[in-house]
């Protein structure tokens, strides 16, 4: 609204009339969560710049998260596709911000010690972010002695296999790769909208069809008999159509989203992408050592051998022929020529007068680039705009980066793509 708008001379005003509103928040008829900081001159935005994901030149105040206390009913173990064990409390609802908050994840066992959690403690809890619940801390003076210490289970809630902690790792694992709850977890991951975007394969969708016999691994997706799922409650012709159509689009995605929806533990969107840039066909990627690996950019000791690890484990090859047999894209496109920046690795540093820092990333992935987060001997060039970090250094020091500023940066790609 624009009653909020208000120019401010120097910092503390801005401070305090931010502190202003965040006392007045609760006069809203709706929730706000922080206030947006702009410098009001138009002529500085373009010599501000971006950082990779906002302008410089705008900046959020965001309000203290919002508080309660409540009580801790009971707490339950949770397994996930990598088979971790994550306890999560169950609270006496309590509204926290406008919505009810009736659990909270407790992470791990080292947490709940650090904070000394037990089931039937009065917590105070907050919206992390005005979004994710998290026990801030147990309020000591309100035990009355009947509180019970949290024990992680010895087996898994899921499968009852036996449960391990490996060295240096804070969580419990299920190893059973075949535990129910992480077959569950995996095909979820599978169809989600950054893996394979499956509309219509919800969360629930997928947990109803495990239980009723219709899916009981990945390549079951493809598999699936729509003659059963139209009769199904909840679904009728036309949404079982729907589903129906969503699996066949998925059959062609790009080659990373595939790799991501793998659940491949420590592979995120990034790490895909430059796994599927290394290979022609999934399947090459078996032929991977674990120091081949390594030469990949951003891809340390622990996820190079989590990628092996992977790729050496036949049910996870099987399960891959299966999906090429399906008919899932398991390739990239053949491909054209390659793009004048092929293999060259990219880290930016400064700020750039051109364009911001995620569209300069784009023109040089479209290019065939790299765009990396940190500097390290793998890098080909430094592109080094104004007010350069601690990069610019570390780059000197490694001494075989080539070092560039802006308008070398755009004759190399070309001015036309900008």
């Amino acid at each position: 609204p624009y009653e909020v708008l208000k120019v401010c001379n120097g910092i503390e005003e801005v401070i305090d009339y931010c502190k202003e509103w965040e006392k007045k928040r609760d006069t809203y008829p709706y929730e706000i969560d922080g206030m947006v900081v702009k410098v009001n001159d138009i002529n500085l935005y373009e010599k501000l710049g971006f950082t990779s994901h906002h302008p410089r030149w705008a900046i959020a105040f965001k309000f203290r998260a919002r508080q309660a206390t409540t009580k801790i009913l009971n707490v339950v173990f949770q397994v996930g596709r990598t088979g971790a064990i994550t306890p999560v409390a169950k609270l006496e609802p309590v509204e926290i911000g406008g919505v009810i908050v009736s659990s909270v994840s407790l992470f791990n066992e080292d947490f709940i010690k650090e904070k000394d959690i037990r089931i039937g403690d009065t917590v105070l809890v907050e919206r992390a972010g005005d979004v994710i619940p998290y026990v801030v801390m147990v309020i000591k003076e309100a035990r009355t002695g009947k509180e019970k210490p949290i024990e992680f289970p010895k087996e898994c809630p899921s499968c009852g296999s036996p449960l391990v902690k490996p060295i240096g790792e804070a969580v419990y694992r299920c190893i059973n790769i075949n535990c129910p709850a992480q077959v569950v977890e995996r095909i979820i991951h599978f169809a989600s909208k950054d893996a394979m975007d499956i509309r219509g394969l919800s969360e629930a969708t997928v947990k109803k069809f495990y239980k009723i016999g219709l899916l009981k691994n990945i390549p079951d997706i493809y598999r699936l008999d729509f003659k059963i799922i139209k009769n199904l409650q909840g679904f009728g012709e036309k949404s079982a159509n729907n589903l129906k159509q969503a699996i066949e689009e998925s059959k062609n995605r790009p080659l990373y989203r595939l790799i991501y929806g793998l659940g491949i533990r420590y592979v995120g969107e990034v790490t895909a992408k430059t796994l599927a840039s290394a290979v022609k066909c999934i399947e090459d990627l078996k032929n991977f050592s674990i120091t081949d690996l390594m030469k990949l950019p951003d891809i340390g000791d622990k996820v190079a051998t989590e990628i092996y690890n992977f790729f050496h484990n036949q049910q996870n090859l099987k399960m891959i022929e299966e999906l090429k047999q399906l008919g899932v894209n398991v390739c990239n496109p053949e491909e054209e020529k390659k793009g004048k920046l092929s293999g060259l690795n990219f880290v930016f540093t400064g700020t750039l007068k051109c364009c911001s820092r995620e569209k300069a990333k784009e023109i040089v992935e479209s290019l065939g680039g790299n765009v990396l987060d940190s500097v390290s001997k793998k890098v080909h060039y430094l592109v080094v705009g104004e007010e350069p970090g601690s990069k610019l250094q570390k780059a000197q020091k490694i001494g075989t980066i080539k070092i560039i500023n802006e308008e070398e940066f755009l004759q190399l790609i070309g001015h036309e793509n900008i």
